[in-house]
């Protein structure tokens, strides 16, 4: 509701506002990048995707102050990015759009990149902030008309998201020697993470695998059924001396149930750790099975090996991992014959016969001991 009304109204404004106050775009190649303001403000998995684009600007412009405009509740995905100076939080909410102004015109940027963002006022909140220096594509909003360098990218829709973002920032950077995702654990919180679940649980997270039990609900449709958990872990926990971690949101305790039930064994994380607990816990733990979720991608950026299960609508080569070579593996979902790609595809059609040997190979892999 909240975007549908400032959708319509900053539309009407602001389409009167850039009649008025037009962007003259500046010449990039001019500018003395010493201050960029990136809005990098979108889920958890694209807040990650962007920290590479993040990085080949930092990379290109070692001397730069980069502050990103993240959402509150994402705000420590960017704080884990040692490459980025200022995190600032950005909530939904009328009175902190217009405090947000004025914190980031204090900030006085050189160039704005947008990047991702799910919400209506982020344009305007750049257009506001520097009107003249906006770099973003205006194939993911309806503002593309406050965008002052507006960057078109045909292929977006069949490009991995690392390589979107990577795409849009060429004009300032060209160019990047690295494409993985960059989250950084604090030791400490590597630490704690260790002992608590060696104090509070009694196991040790290196003889561990996790599984992530699904992503957020109105992306359901990329979830695995709850009975496809529970014969992949009665497999595993019947083949190899490892310990079987559960993790998910409050919308996955059905799921979290049945592979209790199905697999006395299992324990239960969901609930007992924030999210920066996860991504320590997975630094230690040797394998993460996750359907499309951030945690899968968090997972990628600190796990030693994912096995990510992909829906086809939103396929591995755009979400999957990137740049990791054999490190971590994909079992994707493919239409029946006939079958047109769409989010109707039923998860269940990808079956744990199929799912089981690419698990039974990372457990080897590892050198987890068979039973």
């Amino acid at each position: 509701m909240w975007n549908r009304l400032v959708l319509q109204l900053f539309l009407f404004v602001f389409r009167i506002a850039a009649r008025i106050w037009p962007p003259k775009p500046v010449q990039l190649s001019r500018l003395t990048l010493e201050r960029i303001l990136i809005f990098s403000a979108a889920g958890i998995g694209d807040t990650l995707t962007d920290s590479v684009a993040v990085g080949a600007i930092k990379s290109s412009h070692p001397l730069a102050q980069v502050a990103v405009v993240a959402h509150a509740k994402r705000a420590m995905l960017v704080e884990h990015n040692p490459l980025v100076n200022q995190v600032i939080p950005y909530r939904k909410n009328p009175f902190r759009f217009f405090t947000l102004v004025r914190e980031l015109r204090r900030f006085h940027p050189d160039l704005i990149v947008m990047l991702r963002g799910n919400d209506p006022d982020l344009w305007p909140l750049a257009y506001l902030v520097n009107r003249d220096a906006i770099l973003s594509t205006p194939r993911m909003t309806r503002f593309g008309f406050l965008i002052s360098h507006p960057r078109e990218l045909p292929d977006w829709d069949q490009t991995h998201g690392v390589q979107q973002t990577l795409d849009l920032v060429k004009p300032i950077a060209p160019g990047t020697g690295d494409v993985r995702i960059v989250y950084q654990v604090k030791k400490i919180e590597a630490d704690n993470v260790y002992q608590k679940l060696l104090n509070q649980v009694g196991i040790d997270p290196r003889t561990s695998v996790v599984f992530q039990l699904g992503g957020g609900a109105r992306s359901a449709w990329r979830d695995w059924p709850a009975e496809h958990w529970v014969e992949l872990g009665k497999r595993l926990v019947a083949g190899y001396q490892v310990n079987l971690l559960l993790t998910g949101g409050p919308e996955h305790r059905a799921t979290e149930h049945a592979v209790l039930m199905g697999v006395p064994d299992a324990v239960s994380l969901i609930g007992k750790l924030g999210l920066a607990e996860v991504a320590a816990l997975l630094t230690w733990t040797p394998i993460l099975v996750s359907t499309d979720t951030g945690v899968m991608h968090l997972g990628f950026a600190v796990c030693r090996s994912v096995l990510a299960l992909i829906h086809c609508n939103n396929p591995w080569n755009r979400v999957g991992p990137y740049g990791y070579g054999d490190q971590h593996l994909v079992a994707q979902l493919e239409p029946r014959e006939g079958e047109a790609v769409s989010t109707a595809v039923d998860m269940a059609g990808l079956t744990p016969d199929q799912v089981w040997p690419l698990l039974e190979y990372l457990c080897q892999r590892a050198g987890i001991l068979s039973r």
